[in-house]
Protein backbone atom coordinates (compact mmCIF):
# COMPACT_ATOMS: atom_id res chain seq x y z
CA UNK A 1 0.00 0.00 0.00
CA UNK A 2 1.64 3.73 -1.02
CA UNK A 3 2.36 5.85 1.93
CA UNK A 4 1.81 9.50 1.17
CA UNK A 5 5.49 9.88 1.27
CA UNK A 6 5.29 7.53 -1.78
CA UNK A 7 3.20 9.44 -3.37
CA UNK A 8 5.22 12.71 -2.76
CA UNK A 9 8.23 11.12 -4.72
CA UNK A 10 6.67 10.04 -7.35
CA UNK A 11 5.44 13.38 -8.26
CA UNK A 12 8.55 15.45 -10.24
CA UNK A 13 9.41 18.80 -7.75
CA UNK A 14 8.25 21.81 -9.55
CA UNK A 15 10.03 25.26 -8.39
CA UNK A 16 7.61 26.88 -5.66
CA UNK A 17 7.56 30.74 -6.56
CA UNK A 18 5.56 32.87 -4.21
CA UNK A 19 3.48 36.30 -5.77
CA UNK A 20 2.80 38.95 -2.87
CA UNK A 21 0.66 40.95 -5.39
CA UNK A 22 -2.97 42.77 -5.60
CA UNK A 23 -6.11 40.38 -7.10
CA UNK A 24 -7.05 41.37 -10.87
CA UNK A 25 -10.89 40.22 -11.02
CA UNK A 26 -10.79 40.03 -14.78
CA UNK A 27 -7.67 37.84 -14.75
CA UNK A 28 -5.04 39.74 -16.64
CA UNK A 29 -3.00 41.16 -14.05
CA UNK A 30 -2.04 41.18 -10.03
CA UNK A 31 -2.17 37.63 -8.99
CA UNK A 32 -3.86 35.81 -11.71
CA UNK A 33 -1.46 36.78 -14.26
CA UNK A 34 1.24 35.84 -11.74
CA UNK A 35 0.31 32.39 -11.43
CA UNK A 36 -0.81 31.63 -14.84
CA UNK A 37 2.96 32.70 -15.74
CA UNK A 38 4.57 30.79 -13.38
CA UNK A 39 2.46 27.78 -14.39
CA UNK A 40 3.75 28.61 -18.34
CA UNK A 41 7.43 27.81 -17.05
CA UNK A 42 6.46 24.71 -14.98
CA UNK A 43 6.38 26.48 -12.04
CA UNK A 44 4.22 26.02 -8.92
CA UNK A 45 2.27 29.23 -7.86
CA UNK A 46 1.54 30.53 -4.29
CA UNK A 47 -0.06 33.96 -3.47
CA UNK A 48 -0.52 35.90 -0.62
CA UNK A 49 -2.88 38.42 -1.88
CA UNK A 50 -2.51 42.45 -0.76
CA UNK A 51 -5.65 43.82 -2.04
CA UNK A 52 -8.90 43.31 -3.97
CA UNK A 53 -9.95 45.45 -6.53
CA UNK A 54 -12.68 46.13 -8.30
CA UNK A 55 -11.30 46.38 -12.37
CA UNK A 56 -12.03 45.38 -16.05
CA UNK A 57 -10.46 45.24 -18.93
CA UNK A 58 -11.14 49.43 -18.91
CA UNK A 59 -10.03 50.48 -15.58
CA UNK A 60 -9.71 50.14 -11.74
CA UNK A 61 -12.44 51.21 -10.03
CA UNK A 62 -11.75 50.64 -6.44
CA UNK A 63 -9.00 48.66 -4.28
CA UNK A 64 -9.28 47.11 -0.99
CA UNK A 65 -6.30 46.56 1.06
CA UNK A 66 -5.93 43.38 2.80
CA UNK A 67 -5.25 43.73 6.87
CA UNK A 68 -1.82 43.49 6.88
CA UNK A 69 -2.23 41.15 9.56
CA UNK A 70 -3.84 38.68 7.86
CA UNK A 71 -1.43 39.23 5.18
CA UNK A 72 1.56 38.23 7.11
CA UNK A 73 -0.08 35.19 8.27
CA UNK A 74 -0.46 34.68 4.92
CA UNK A 75 3.22 35.01 4.17
CA UNK A 76 4.05 33.06 7.02
CA UNK A 77 2.03 29.99 6.50
CA UNK A 78 2.88 29.78 2.78
CA UNK A 79 6.44 30.14 3.80
CA UNK A 80 5.67 27.39 6.39
CA UNK A 81 4.73 24.84 3.78
CA UNK A 82 7.69 24.17 1.54
CA UNK A 83 10.76 25.66 -0.11
CA UNK A 84 10.21 28.92 -1.94
CA UNK A 85 12.81 28.92 -5.05
CA UNK A 86 11.48 33.01 -5.82
CA UNK A 87 9.50 35.58 -4.68
CA UNK A 88 7.68 38.12 -6.90
CA UNK A 89 6.77 41.13 -5.37
CA UNK A 90 3.65 43.07 -7.29
CA UNK A 91 1.01 45.97 -6.06
CA UNK A 92 1.05 46.64 -2.00
CA UNK A 93 -1.49 49.36 -1.72
CA UNK A 94 -0.25 50.62 1.47
CA UNK A 95 2.33 51.23 3.87
CA UNK A 96 0.72 48.20 6.22
CA UNK A 97 1.67 45.99 3.85
CA UNK A 98 4.87 47.55 2.48
CA UNK A 99 6.55 46.95 5.74
CA UNK A 100 5.13 43.21 5.94
CA UNK A 101 6.84 42.66 3.12
CA UNK A 102 9.90 44.69 4.03
CA UNK A 103 10.13 42.66 7.49
CA UNK A 104 9.93 39.14 5.50
CA UNK A 105 11.96 40.02 2.89
CA UNK A 106 14.54 40.89 5.12
CA UNK A 107 14.49 37.48 6.62
CA UNK A 108 14.89 35.76 4.13
CA UNK A 109 17.56 37.65 1.90
CA UNK A 110 19.10 34.25 0.44
CA UNK A 111 15.94 33.80 -1.51
CA UNK A 112 15.67 35.77 -5.39
CA UNK A 113 13.68 38.34 -5.42
CA UNK A 114 11.67 40.21 -8.34
CA UNK A 115 10.04 43.84 -7.18
CA UNK A 116 7.64 44.76 -9.68
CA UNK A 117 7.20 48.89 -8.14
CA UNK A 118 3.48 48.97 -9.30
CA UNK A 119 2.62 52.37 -8.54
CA UNK A 120 -0.67 53.20 -10.15
CA UNK A 121 -2.75 51.76 -12.95
CA UNK A 122 -2.59 52.32 -16.59
CA UNK A 123 -5.85 54.78 -16.37
CA UNK A 124 -4.76 56.78 -13.20
CA UNK A 125 -5.54 55.21 -9.98
CA UNK A 126 -3.37 55.06 -7.24
CA UNK A 127 -2.16 51.16 -6.19
CA UNK A 128 0.24 52.47 -3.28
CA UNK A 129 0.22 55.09 -0.79
CA UNK A 130 2.46 57.86 -0.29
CA UNK A 131 3.90 56.50 3.13
CA UNK A 132 3.97 53.22 1.24
CA UNK A 133 6.07 54.30 -1.44
CA UNK A 134 8.48 55.71 1.03
CA UNK A 135 9.33 52.07 2.51
CA UNK A 136 9.49 51.12 -1.15
CA UNK A 137 12.44 53.52 -1.70
CA UNK A 138 13.96 53.10 1.41
CA UNK A 139 13.47 49.78 2.18
CA UNK A 140 12.17 47.53 -0.32
CA UNK A 141 14.84 48.16 -3.25
CA UNK A 142 17.95 47.00 -1.08
CA UNK A 143 16.00 43.31 -0.93
CA UNK A 144 15.46 42.72 -4.26
CA UNK A 145 17.68 41.08 -6.35
CA UNK A 146 16.13 43.09 -9.11
CA UNK A 147 13.55 45.87 -9.44
CA UNK A 148 11.73 45.87 -12.53
CA UNK A 149 10.10 49.79 -13.05
CA UNK A 150 8.49 51.14 -16.01
CA UNK A 151 9.05 54.58 -17.24
CA UNK A 152 6.49 55.85 -15.29
CA UNK A 153 7.49 54.45 -12.25
CA UNK A 154 10.84 54.76 -12.83
CA UNK A 155 10.41 58.49 -12.73
CA UNK A 156 8.46 58.44 -10.20
CA UNK A 157 10.93 56.53 -7.83
CA UNK A 158 13.53 58.84 -8.93
CA UNK A 159 12.04 61.87 -9.83
CA UNK A 160 13.69 62.47 -12.93
CA UNK A 161 11.84 62.62 -16.55
CA UNK A 162 12.14 59.25 -17.82
CA UNK A 163 10.93 58.97 -21.75
CA UNK A 164 14.18 57.99 -23.83
CA UNK A 165 16.63 55.41 -23.79
CA UNK A 166 19.17 57.68 -21.47
CA UNK A 167 16.56 59.14 -19.58
CA UNK A 168 16.33 55.31 -18.77
CA UNK A 169 19.57 54.56 -18.12
CA UNK A 170 19.78 57.81 -15.83
CA UNK A 171 16.86 56.16 -13.58
CA UNK A 172 18.50 52.74 -13.67
CA UNK A 173 21.60 54.49 -12.50
CA UNK A 174 20.24 56.27 -9.58
CA UNK A 175 17.88 53.15 -8.58
CA UNK A 176 21.04 51.51 -8.05
CA UNK A 177 22.82 54.61 -5.93
CA UNK A 178 19.69 54.28 -3.83
CA UNK A 179 20.23 50.59 -3.32
CA UNK A 180 18.60 47.75 -5.72
CA UNK A 181 20.61 45.33 -6.91
CA UNK A 182 20.31 45.54 -10.57
CA UNK A 183 17.21 47.09 -12.66
CA UNK A 184 15.53 46.84 -16.05
CA UNK A 185 13.62 49.85 -17.11
CA UNK A 186 10.80 48.74 -19.26
CA UNK A 187 10.21 50.84 -22.44
CA UNK A 188 6.94 48.79 -23.75
CA UNK A 189 5.20 52.69 -24.57
CA UNK A 190 8.35 53.93 -26.29
CA UNK A 191 8.36 53.91 -30.14
CA UNK A 192 10.22 50.11 -30.29
CA UNK A 193 9.80 47.78 -26.97
CA UNK A 194 13.19 49.10 -25.58
CA UNK A 195 14.47 47.93 -21.93
CA UNK A 196 17.38 48.74 -20.16
CA UNK A 197 19.03 46.34 -17.73
CA UNK A 198 21.56 47.91 -15.28
CA UNK A 199 23.42 45.79 -12.43
CA UNK A 200 26.39 48.43 -11.15
CA UNK A 201 28.70 47.67 -13.37
CA UNK A 202 27.00 48.06 -16.86
CA UNK A 203 23.98 48.48 -19.44
CA UNK A 204 22.68 46.41 -21.62
CA UNK A 205 19.66 47.54 -24.11
CA UNK A 206 17.19 44.90 -25.38
CA UNK A 207 15.04 45.94 -28.01
CA UNK A 208 12.76 43.67 -29.33
CA UNK A 209 9.46 43.87 -31.73
CA UNK A 210 6.65 46.14 -30.88
CA UNK A 211 3.31 44.40 -31.74
CA UNK A 212 -0.51 44.69 -31.24
CA UNK A 213 -0.03 48.06 -28.64
CA UNK A 214 -3.50 47.51 -27.25
CA UNK A 215 -3.21 43.94 -25.91
CA UNK A 216 -1.38 45.21 -22.80
CA UNK A 217 -2.96 44.69 -19.30
CA UNK A 218 -0.36 43.15 -16.83
CA UNK A 219 2.68 43.02 -18.96
CA UNK A 220 4.50 44.27 -16.21
CA UNK A 221 3.14 41.70 -13.82
CA UNK A 222 3.86 39.31 -16.30
CA UNK A 223 6.96 40.74 -17.21
CA UNK A 224 8.43 40.59 -13.18
CA UNK A 225 6.61 37.32 -12.71
CA UNK A 226 8.29 35.48 -15.79
CA UNK A 227 11.83 36.68 -14.28
CA UNK A 228 11.25 35.08 -11.05
CA UNK A 229 10.10 31.94 -12.55
CA UNK A 230 13.23 31.60 -14.54
CA UNK A 231 15.87 32.61 -11.86
CA UNK A 232 13.58 29.95 -9.39
CA UNK A 233 14.77 27.71 -12.47
CA UNK A 234 17.90 28.42 -11.72
CA UNK A 235 18.77 30.75 -14.64
CA UNK A 236 21.33 33.95 -14.58
CA UNK A 237 19.39 36.85 -14.00
CA UNK A 238 20.84 38.04 -17.64
CA UNK A 239 19.07 35.35 -19.50
CA UNK A 240 16.09 35.59 -16.99
CA UNK A 241 15.56 39.07 -18.10
CA UNK A 242 15.68 37.84 -21.89
CA UNK A 243 13.71 35.11 -21.61
CA UNK A 244 11.09 37.07 -19.90
CA UNK A 245 10.78 39.58 -22.80
CA UNK A 246 10.73 36.89 -25.38
CA UNK A 247 7.73 35.47 -23.26
CA UNK A 248 5.79 38.44 -22.84
CA UNK A 249 6.15 39.74 -26.68
CA UNK A 250 4.86 36.30 -28.10
CA UNK A 251 1.91 36.64 -25.13
CA UNK A 252 1.31 39.94 -25.99
CA UNK A 253 0.56 38.62 -29.93
CA UNK A 254 -1.45 35.79 -28.69
CA UNK A 255 -3.45 38.19 -26.38
CA UNK A 256 -7.08 37.43 -25.87
CA UNK A 257 -9.99 39.45 -27.54
CA UNK A 258 -11.55 39.72 -24.12
CA UNK A 259 -13.41 43.22 -23.38
CA UNK A 260 -13.31 46.51 -24.49
CA UNK A 261 -10.42 48.03 -22.91
CA UNK A 262 -6.62 46.89 -22.96
CA UNK A 263 -6.75 43.16 -23.70
CA UNK A 264 -5.29 40.52 -21.35
CA UNK A 265 -2.35 38.36 -22.21
CA UNK A 266 -2.44 34.78 -23.34
CA UNK A 267 0.06 33.49 -20.43
CA UNK A 268 -0.44 29.43 -21.09
CA UNK A 269 0.13 29.89 -25.40
CA UNK A 270 3.60 27.60 -25.06
CA UNK A 271 2.71 25.35 -21.91
CA UNK A 272 3.90 22.34 -24.24
CA UNK A 273 6.99 23.70 -24.77
CA UNK A 274 10.00 22.06 -22.86
CA UNK A 275 12.47 23.81 -20.89
CA UNK A 276 15.73 24.59 -21.82
CA UNK A 277 18.77 23.45 -19.33
CA UNK A 278 19.26 25.85 -16.91
CA UNK A 279 23.18 26.10 -17.46
CA UNK A 280 22.48 27.39 -21.03
CA UNK A 281 23.49 31.05 -21.76
CA UNK A 282 21.02 32.78 -24.20
CA UNK A 283 21.10 35.66 -26.58
CA UNK A 284 18.36 38.13 -27.38
CA UNK A 285 17.92 36.18 -31.13
CA UNK A 286 18.33 33.00 -29.77
CA UNK A 287 15.66 33.25 -27.43
CA UNK A 288 13.24 34.89 -29.60
CA UNK A 289 13.81 31.70 -32.38
CA UNK A 290 13.59 29.52 -29.29
CA UNK A 291 10.18 30.58 -28.21
CA UNK A 292 8.49 31.27 -31.07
Amino acid sequence: MATSADNHASVPAAPVVLTIAGFDPSGGAGIAADLKTFAAHNCYGVAAITALTVQNTRSVNEVYPVESGKLRESIQALWEDGRIAAIKVGMLSDRANAEVVKDFLSANASVPTVIDPVLRSATGRNLLDQEGISVLREDLLKLATIVTPNLQEAASLTGFKVETVEEMKAAAKRLVEMGAKAVVVTGGHLEKAIDVYYDGASFETFIGEKVKPDNTHGTGCTFSSAIASNLALGRQLRDAIVLAKVYVTEAIRKAFAIGPGRLPLHHLYRMQQAPRPADHSFTFAEAETTHQ
